[in-house]
C-alpha cells in the first residue's frame, strides 16, 4: 500500500509514562486520513493497522510472511485453489469470536466497487473478482467460500506469485459486517466502533495537529502472551526538530526520520542509526492536462533536474540520485541480485538541460515562451516543508524559462487532492509494500485506483498483467523491467531519489522492527 508517503515526519514525541505501565511513544508525524484496512494507502495509516489487526499472515521480525490467523494452509497442484486453517478461538477486541466468513467479508469489501478502496486492484487475482467488481454478476459467485468457522478457500483467476504478501497486507483483513455497515465511512475513527483483531487495540484517538493514537495490549489476540508492553502512543509532531527536541529531552521513546540537514552529523556520531527502505521520491505530472499530455514536456522536465544536487547540497543523509523508477534494494531475478542494479541507470543523475531545452521547444515552447504556468502541489505538513518544492520550482525555472507556482495543502487535504486529480504536478514518494518492482508499478496501469496522474499505455498494461501470472521468477523479472523502461520513457511520474531512513531509539526500548516497507512492529518490543 502500500504507500503513498508524504514527505512527513515519522518521528516520536512523548509524555512521561506512567510507572507502571510498559508504554511507547512514537511520532507518526500526521493525524491519519484513515485507519480503515481497506480504506487505507498511506503509510501512517498502514503503520496503525498493521498493529491493530492481523491477517491470514502476519509479518515475522524480519518482515516476511508466517503464519497469523491462519496455522496453515494448502495450495492445489495448479496453484489455483488455496484453502486456509484459522487457529481455534481466534477472537476479535470485543471478546466476539473471529470466523473465515469474516475474512470472506473483508475481502469482499476489498473488491466492491460501491466500498471505493483504493487497492482494490490487489483482489482482481480472485476468481470472478473482476466481474463482481464491474457489477457483472453476484458476491456468491467469487471464488470465496469459508466452508465452516475455520476454513476459508480462496479461488484464483490467475495464480499469484505473490499471494502469502498479499495475505499479511492491511487490504486483505477481516471485517466485522456488523460493524462496518452501519457507518461504511466513520466505523473506523472511534474506539467504541473501530473492533480489530491484531496484539493491540483502538483505545483513544485524539484527531488533529498535536494529537495522538493511542493503541493497548489486545488480550483476546491469539499470540497476546508473547506481547510484551501495554500501549503504544502514536503522536502527531509534524516538525522534525521539534521532534528530535522532544527525544533529547527524553520525552521521545522512538524515531524514524530526523531533521534533513541534522542527519549527516547524527548518523556520524552514531546518534542515529541508517536502515534501508523501499522508498523514491518523485513528481506526479497530471497527464490528462495540457502541457503534461506531450510526453516530450514531462521528458524535458525530468531532464531539468539536477538529482546530485538533490541528494549532495538539499536533502542530505545517505539519499541517492533515482535512476530508475525502482529503487535500490528490490530482489531481481534471484535473491542475490538487485532490480534496479539489473535494470541499470534508465535517468541521468545530473541534469541534461540542453536537450531539455530543445525538447521543450519541439513541443512548441522555445525558451519557455507561451508556456502556460503551472502550479506544483505538495504537503505542507512534511518535514522538508516548502524547501524541496522551492528547488524544483528554480531548477525548472533557470534551465526551462518556465514559470511554476508552488501551493502546499495539509496532509488529508492533499491526500484527497491527488486521488481526484486536482493538480498539474504533485511532489510525492512511494514505499513499496511488498520487496516487488510490480508494487510500484501496477499503480500505473489503466484504471488503477493509484493511478493519480491518468496515465495509460496499452503495452505498459499488456506486460503487467502477463508479469502478474507469470511463475517463473527471471522471466517475470524481465518482463517488469521491460515495464519500468515504458513508463520511464513515457515520464508520467519523474523519480527523483531513492530514500533510505534513519532511526533514533531510547536505550529503555528494545524489539521494536521497522522493515524497509517503512512499517513498524510494535508486538515484540519490551521496555526497561
Amino acid at each position: 500500500m502500500r504507500k503513498l508517503f508524504a514527505f512527513v515526519a515519522l518521528l516520536v514525541t512523548v509524555s512521561v509514562s506512567e510507572a507502571s505501565v510498559r508504554e511507547i511513544v512514537y511520532n507518526l508525524g500526521v493525524d491519519p486520513q484513515t485507519i480503515d484496512p481497506a480504506m487505507n494507502h498511506a503509510l501512517d495509516g498502514a503503520v496503525v493497522d498493521v498493529n491493530i489487526f492481523d491477517g491470514l499472515i502476519r509479518y515475522d521480525f524480519s518482515g516476511n510472511p508466517e503464519p497469523g490467523c491462519a496455522e496453515s494452509w494448502d495450495v492445489s497442484p495448479d496453484g489455483l485453489t488455496w484453502t486456509f486453517h484459522l487457529r481455534e478461538n481466534l477472537r476479535w477486541s470485543d471478546g466476539q469470536p473471529l470466523t473465515a466468513s469474516h475474512f470472506r467479508d473483508g475481502f469482499l469489501r476489498l473488491i466492491d466497487a460501491k466500498t471505493g478502496a483504493p487497492y482494490a486492484s490487489l483482489g482482481l487475482f480472485i476468481k470472478n473478482a473482476e466481474r463482481f467488481y464491474g457489477g457483472k454478476c453476484e458476491s456468491s459467485d467469487v471464488g470465496l467460500t469459508a466452508t465452516d468457522d475455520r476454513t476459508l478457500v480462496v479461488e484464483l483467476e490467475h495464480v499469484n506469485p505473490l499471494m502469502l504478501w498479499y495475505m499479511a497486507f492491511n487490504a486483505f483483513y477481516p471485517a466485522r459486517t456488523d460493524i462496518v455497515s452501519q457507518n461504511p465511512r466513520t466505523w473506523s475513527a472511534k474506539p467504541e466502533t473501530l473492533i480489530s483483531n491484531g496484539p493491540f487495540r483502538l483505545e483513544s484517538w485524539k484527531h488533529g495537529a498535536g494529537g495522538e493514537i493511542v493503541i493497548a495490549r489486545n488480550p483476546h489476540y491469539w499470540d497476546a502472551e508473547n506481547v510484551k508492553i501495554d500501549r503504544v502512543r502514536l503522536v502527531f509532531i509534524g516538525d522534525a526538530n521539534t521532534a528530535l527536541a522532544a527525544f533529547r529531552a527524553g520525552r521521545v521513546d522512538f524515531m524514524t526520520t530526523v531533521p534533513s540537514l541534522m542527519r549527516p552529523l547524527l548518523l556520524k556520531r552514531g546518534e542515529a542509526v541508517s536502515v534501508p527502505q523501499y522508498y523514491v521520491a518523485f513528481c506526479e505530472l497530471n497527464v490528462t492536462r495540457k502541457p503534461f499530455d506531450d510526453v516530450r514536456v514531462r521528458r524535458a522536465l525530468s531532464l531539468a533536474v539536477d538529482r546530485k544536487v538533490i541528494t549532495d547540497k538539499i536533502i542530505l543523509g545517505g539519499l541517492k540520485p533515482a535512476t530508475g523508477a525502482i529503487m535500490d534494494g528490490i530482489p531481481g531475478r534471484t535473491d542475490s541480485e538487485d532490480f534496479r542494479t539489473e535494470g541499470g541507470g534508465l535517468i541521468p543523475e545530473r541534469a541534461d538541460v540542453e536537450e531539455a531545452r530543445r525538447l521543450l521547444a519541439e513541443a512548441g515552447y522555445p525558451g519557455g515562451e507561451g508556456f502556460p504556468e503551472i502550479t506544483l502541489k505538495y504537503a505542507s505538513s512534511g518535514n522538508r516543508g516548502k524547501t524541496f518544492p522551492e528547488v524544483l520550482q528554480g531548477m525548472w525555472k533557470t534551465a526551462l524559462g518556465i514559470k511554476v507556482n508552488l501551493v502546499g495543502e495539509e496532509w488529508k487535504v492533499f491526500l484527497s487532492t491527488k486521488r481526484k486529480g486536482d493538480f498539474d504536478a504533485a511532489i510525492s514518494a512511494w514505499v513499496m509494500d511488498f520487496p516487488d518492482a510490480a508494487g510500484l508499478l501496477e499503480n500505473y496501469t489503466t484504471g488503477s485506483p493509484g493511478n493519480d496522474v491518468g496515465y495509460s499505455n496499452p503495452s505498459f498494461d499488456a506486460l503487467m498483467k502477463k508479469a502478474g501470472t507469470e511463475l517463473d521468477r527471471a522471466r517475470r523479472t524481465d518482463l517488469l523491467h521491460d515495464a519500468e523502461r515504458i513508463l520511464v520513457d513515457d515520464m508520467p511520474i519523474i523519480p527523483l531519489y531513492f530514500g533510505s531512513d534513519a532511526v533514533m531509539k531510547s536505550e529503555r526500548v528494545r524489539g521494536v522492527c521497522q522493515f524497509p516497507t517503512g512499517l513498524v512492529i510494535f508486538r515484540g518490543a519490551e521496555v526497561d
